[in-house]
């Protein structure tokens, strides 16, 4: 079998399993969390009121070649989907829509003036500012992408309320459109008009003229002297009959440039500076009216965006400006080509009369009538044409097709339950296996084995399952006691903990020398002297493991006296002393338990052996070491305990009798324990460390921070005692052997 190299399967397997253990250690926290989260989003989802969408589609085309004329009817170049897209969210084009349906009295648009309780001017431009507000925040226009067509939706709670105003909205839009594109051709019809009854009154005049000159003259056919006459008047006729149409058309187009929106100029190259300033405008335009909805006008980012739409505008109207001198240019020339081809004209005609040419004088007459009826006739065409254009105002704009009208919507848009519902599923299941990983992440204590060997390097000579393992594996109510004891650790009041000292200790004096084994007694069970309460424990077990782990460990002989100390306090380090030596004692090995902890002895209230003379007496006066050696009710086990509390415990721990007491006690015992502080409080234990063979750290699981590990560690270190190794206390059988741990709790509480 090959060997797979590190952080391939093998090392994967067990990052999946160190979460699946977290998630089993929370997974009544998780599921809370996951339950929570749905029930909050579907009752969101079914209580909400619902909002209904309606959409519709229009198309918009570039130009139209539908009418000859062109350059009347026709897109100009610059009106792209852009501005389309924004005349669709126009402020004027809304507010002729609210108006158009008075939504300020419907009672389910947002602006409802029955809804105010203060009394509202509907000529207020404050209100009617936010009626518009209202409108635009419920109206979406969206552009396919490579495609003309144009998305547009209203929402609302009411659904055939958002039909109406999309339908109206879509009125207004191509009413407008019909405006702005056939106002030229209306003004040009009317130009037209003037220029046709003037010319046909002045061809009456004429025709009248020729009538009664050549009844007076009797005209008769020309001759050879005159036929030249007559053919240069025709010419000059000819050249300014088309001269008037020029001077007609340029006064035409003047008029439609001047009166173009800023910037449309029709017939425009696409490439122009007009062209390339109207798209800047637009683009200046939309992006400062799209901030100016999440932005106020004040901040500096919309002022140079203003400085830059005002200077855009201002080239604009230059621009603009210039094409319109331009073209009153292009007329005021073709006006002066005019009147001087009528003085050419003129000038003929007065050469012909001083000629006394009867016939020449009537054929000039001719040919000018003839000349002002083809005139009649290209302006009476023109007219046909910008009259057909302007009378298409009452029909639908042809250049813009509503492609889909406005829906009814059948459906509610949101909230749409079922997403929400998939979305809830999704975020608790997630988002509780998260908080699982977030709450374990937190918590930076020791938990495992593990946890000591990274944070300390020792090794682990056993683990005491805690007493909640049981209810761990049967319900919540464990997993939320220890949840709330995470949280509120740090923040426990003083008087809490005394309480709950003076608690214990009125429960466990009934231990002593004559107290049995109660296993039910109605009280939470303790873990004090549990190998003599409840032998048969899962508890009482592990202690026997650790009595194992040193026996096979160490060397009978050369670890004789141990000194066991932990972190800080309340680690159950004295539970641990008295109950493993119980252990040992059961194997036949004399043990003494020392309660060396000077400052809050616990060992003589666990045996129920206090009193006098204990080991302060002992080494304060002459008094014999048998006086204080004192067997408890646990065959080979015997407890020194404290006497008095000094004022200097150091001094005397620490003293030469002392040392000579330690050495009295290995020629007696096999065991010596000594029960010190905890060694980041006081330094007890640092300095009777030289006294033992070998020092023992007792932590918590789940309690004792990785912090205080290392420093304990770095600690021994520093005073260069050994220490054997670390015992786990109150651990999570789960958490520390998974389902193994279970099936042999489960298996040792059937035997």
């Amino acid at each position: 079998m090959t060997e797979q190299p590190p952080g391939s399967g093998k090392d994967l397997m067990a990052q999946v399993l160190s979460y699946w253990h977290v998630l089993l250690k929370w997974k009544w926290t998780a599921f809370s969390f996951f339950f929570i989260v749905v029930t909050a989003i579907t009752l969101y989802s079914f209580l909400i009121t619902p909002k209904y969408t309606s959409r519709g589609s229009i198309w918009i085309e570039d130009e139209s070649n539908i009418l000859p004329f062109e350059d009347v009817q026709r897109f100009d170049p610059s009106s792209t989907l852009t501005s389309h897209s924004l005349l669709l969210r126009s402020r004027a084009l809304a507010g002729d829509t609210v108006e158009k349906l008075k939504l300020y009295e419907h009672p389910d648009f947002p602006g409802n003036i029955t809804k105010s309780k203060q009394k509202v001017d509907l000529a207020d431009p404050i209100y009617r500012a936010r009626l518009v507000e209202f409108f635009l925040k419920s109206l979406v226009v969206e552009q396919r992408q490579g495609a003309r067509l144009m998305s547009v939706s209203y929402t609302n709670q009411n659904p055939r309320l958002a039909s109406e105003i999309l339908s109206a909205l879509f009125d207004g839009y191509v009413d407008m459109i019909v405006r702005k594109r056939y106002m030229a051709s209306e003004q040009a019809t009317e130009f037209l008009n003037t220029q046709i009854a003037a010319l046909r009154a002045e061809i009456e005049e004429s025709e009248k003229k020729l009538n009664d000159y050549g009844s007076q003259k009797d005209i008769l056919p020309l001759t050879a002297t005159e036929t030249p006459t007559v053919t240069r008047l025709a010419e000059v006729n000819r050249q300014l009959t088309e001269a008037t149409i020029d001077r007609i058309n340029k006064l035409n187009n003047y008029n439609q440039i001047k009166s173009a929106p800023l910037g449309e100029i029709s017939g425009a190259p696409n490439d122009s500076l007009i062209q390339r300033l109207h798209e800047q405008y637009l683009n200046l335009s939309r992006e400062y009216a799209k901030r100016l909805a999440t932005v106020q006008p004040e901040y500096p980012e919309m002022q140079r965006l203003k400085l830059e739409l005002d200077a855009a505008t201002t080239a604009l109207q230059n621009e603009t400006q210039s094409i319109v001198r331009a073209a009153y240019n292009d007329y005021l020339s073709a006006l002066r080509k005019e009147a001087s081809l009528q003085k050419l004209l003129e000038d003929e005609k007065n050469e012909a009369y001083s000629a006394n040419s009867n016939s020449v004088v009537y054929n000039s007459l001719r040919i000018e009538l003839e000349n002002k009826k083809t005139l009649l006739e290209a302006l009476s065409r023109r007219q046909s044409e910008t009259d057909v254009s302007s009378r298409l105002k009452g029909l639908e704009a042809i250049n813009v097709w509503i492609v889909d009208k406005p829906n009814f919507p059948l459906e509610p848009s949101f909230p749409s339950k079922r997403r929400n519902v998939l979305i809830g599923l999704l975020l608790g299941l997630f988002g509780g296996a998260g908080l699982a990983v977030l709450i374990e992440y937190l918590n930076q204590t020791v938990k495992t084995s593990s946890d000591v060997t990274k944070a300390t390097g020792l090794p682990t000579l056993g683990a005491i399952p805690s007493f909640n393992a049981e209810t761990k594996f049967k319900g919540p109510r464990s997993e939320f006691a220890r949840l709330f004891k995470l949280i509120s650790r740090k923040d426990q009041p003083e008087a809490e903990k005394s309480r709950r000292r003076k608690s214990d200790k009125g429960s466990m004096m009934s231990i002593g020398p004559d107290a049995g084994p109660s296993s039910e007694d109605g009280h939470r069970p303790k873990i004090e002297l549990i190998l003599y309460r409840e032998p048969r424990s899962i508890q009482a077990e592990s202690y026997r493991s650790i009595r194992t782990s040193l026996f096979i460990s160490f060397p009978p002989g050369k670890i004789r006296a141990i000194l066991f100390t932990s972190p800080l306090a309340r680690e159950g380090k004295s539970t641990t002393v008295s109950n493993l030596g119980i252990a040992l004692a059961e194997s036949n090995k004399r043990v003494v338990i020392i309660d060396s902890d000077l400052r809050k002895p616990k060992q003589s209230r666990l045996f129920g052996l206090g009193g006098n003379p204990g080991l302060t007496h002992f080494l304060s006066s002459q008094i014999d070491a048998a006086d204080i050696i004192k067997p408890t009710h646990i065959a080979n086990l015997s407890l020194i305990n404290t006497g008095p509390l000094p004022a200097n415990p150091i001094e005397l721990l620490t003293s030469e009798k002392m040392d000579n007491f330690v050495a009295l006690l290995k020629r007696s015992f096999d065991y010596i324990f000594f029960d010190t502080p905890p060694i980041l409080a006081v330094s007890d234990a640092l300095a009777m460390g030289p006294l033992a063979d070998g020092i023992i750290l007792v932590c918590r699981g789940g309690q004792t921070p990785i912090t205080a590990m290392k420093q304990a560690k770095q600690k021994l270190d520093a005073h260069r005692l050994k220490c054997l190794g670390v015992i786990l206390n109150g651990v999570d059988l789960v958490e520390q052997d998974g389902y193994y741990a279970r099936q042999y709790y489960q298996y040792s509480k059937s035997d």
